[in-house]
């Protein structure tokens, strides 16, 4: 059973000596081998919450919901700019606009060069601009399909989620190529890794500010850093933040000034890798907690009921028949036969009707001599069901609040509706997976896209077809027809609902209302018509 104690205490005992025994195989001012600080101490015992997803009947079936339907669908790639569409010189004239004056504001360009760009170079950039992001867009697509080793990205996404969700953590080790570009991501298990100490001296690194939708300028700003280490028994590894330039020993945790520096120390020894850390932030930790941190009682309770009712079937004590004698005793030889016969002779259809005769000798001799043999039933006062079900229900609603997760998303489908089945999945759609899945692209946005270098496309994670797609299409046609939208905006909508990437239609038809092409083609064909105004003329000539 789980310890309460342990899981429920901020410091407890147990946590503090897993603590003390990490700072031990450290090494930490003992040995000298690294530095004076010690590892943070996390507010929970991230193998202890790990433990408790396995024990639970109410986790597993939540972080499943949030790994599904925030991680599961994949993603897709956006154009920042569309440069087929109507508008592109215009969007394509507003970023050189903004790239001039950023250049100004630099002092890269001179005050009274002019801002505005004329149509010839619109044109040029706009051409050289839909080469480099069609060049871009396939390298991107490679990457995402190679960087990972032993699965897919969306697995990665989805562990990752299960960490995250399950400790309050999660980590990717990120590997770069020899051009010191990201490569490889590697999923790191959130309960082996800890966290040093902010270090205590800026460090300048260069971060990626967006100057225009298809342009990245660099910045250098200073912050504090943090390194990481993963301790796997005594085994140590460490790491460093992602984006930190310094040479940061794997060994040690050390600084160094350059990896010739490192080496000297020691041969063996090589730089750390950096690590992404994902967090549910918590306000008195730089640790993560799980949302359910609060709901924990209630998980060992239902854990706590489960073993009591599974205990029943080895331990229960009341027996089903209870024979009782008065006024003498049974025979000898009647014990062991009435064991053997309700053990062995009750079983089976042929035996339905088979007698048990039951044999006593009285106490005293003579007429007045008498036995009472009772068989009394035993049933009332055994356990008929499961024990403690009502709590264990209020349990897993506790739980499943704390998600904000819809039962029907937890597997329980009693009592539903479709409506009711709807307004549940768009209420989880819109207040709790739609969010998180945002937080997640902002990363990627932001961190990786932005270090690869990518200036043309914006990763968005996909969505489940939790709408219609009967009750939209026929939406969407009906404001297609009336002309509220373009066939082009329709197939964008439709791209959403369904969840795919249609091809793109060249023709100007489709930039136009349906209404406005209907007219042209009813006036085409009326003046083709006999005895329509212009047809006579055409006609003698």
């Amino acid at each position: 059973m789980i310890d309460v104690e342990k899981a429920t205490t901020t410091r407890s005992d147990a946590t503090t000596a897993v603590l003390k025994g990490m700072g031990d195989a450290l090494g930490v001012d003992a040995r000298g081998l690294v530095f004076s600080e010690s590892v943070i101490e996390p507010p929970y015992d991230l193998e202890t919450l790990c433990l408790l997803l396995e024990h639970s009947n109410s986790l597993r079936p939540n972080v499943d919901a949030y790994a599904t339907n925030i991680d599961g669908f994949g993603h897709k790639l956006l154009p920042a700019i569309d440069f087929d569409a109507e508008d592109a010189d215009e969007r394509v004239a507003e970023c050189i606009f903004l790239e001039r004056l950023a250049a100004q504001e630099r002092g890269d360009l001179a005050e009274e060069a002019a801002l505005e760009p004329t149509e010839d170079e619109v044109r040029a950039r706009r051409d050289e601009l839909r080469r480099l992001a069609r060049v871009e867009r396939a390298r991107l697509m490679s990457f995402f399909e190679s960087c990972t080793f032993d699965h897919s990205f969306v697995d990665l996404r989805r562990m990752t989620r299960q960490d995250l969700e399950v400790t309050g953590n999660a980590t990717w080790e990120c590997l770069r190529d020899a051009r010191g570009r990201l490569g490889r991501f590697v999923h790191v298990p959130s309960y082996t890794v800890r966290l040093l100490p902010l270090d205590k001296d800026p460090v300048e690194v260069e971060d990626r500010v967006r100057v225009s939708p298809v342009s990245l300028q660099s910045a250098r700003v200073r912050r504090r850093l943090r390194r990481y280490v993963q301790v796997d028994g005594t085994h140590r590894v460490y790491f460093k933040s992602l984006g930190d330039p310094r040479v940061v020993s794997r060994k040690t945790g050390r600084v160094f000034e350059s990896v010739e520096a490192l080496k000297k120390e020691d041969l063996s020894d090589g730089p750390a890798s950096e690590l992404l850390h994902f967090t549910i932030y918590s306000s008195r930790s730089p640790y993560g907690v799980p949302r359910w941190i609060g709901t924990l009682l209630s998980v060992l309770g239902s854990r706590a009921m489960e073993e009591v009712n599974h205990s029943y079937f080895d331990n229960k004590s009341v027996p089903p028949l209870a024979l009782l004698v008065s006024g003498g005793k049974i025979a000898k030889t009647s014990a062991p036969r009435i064991e053997r016969f309700v053990e062995e002779e009750l079983k089976g259809k042929d035996n339905f009707h088979k007698l048990l005769i039951i044999e006593a000798e009285p106490f005293g001799k003579g007429d007045g001599a008498r036995t009472r043999v009772d068989i009394k039933p035993l049933t009332g006062a055994q356990q008929q069901d499961a024990l403690f079900q009502e709590y264990d229900s209020r349990n897993i609603d506790k739980v499943g609040s704390s998600f904000r997760v819809p039962a029907l998303l937890r597997g329980d489908s009693k009592d539903f509706n479709r409506s009711v089945a709807d307004a549940q999945l768009i209420f989880a759609e819109d207040q709790v997976f739609a969010p998180e899945r945002d937080s997640f692209d902002h990363v990627m946005n932001r961190r990786i896209l932005a270090d690869l270098g990518i200036r043309f496309w914006r990763f968005r994670s996909q969505t489940p077809v939790t709408r219609d797609p009967e009750r939209l299409t026929v939406s969407i046609e009906k404001l297609v027809r009336v002309g509220v939208l373009t066939p082009e905006e329709g197939r964008a909508l439709a791209e959403d609902v369904f969840n795919t990437e249609f091809r793109k239609l060249p023709d100007d038809w489709v930039k136009k209302p349906i209404t406005l092409t209907l007219a042209g083609i009813q006036n085409a064909m009326s003046d083709r018509e006999p005895g329509a105004p212009g047809a006579a003329s055409e006609e003698s000539e």
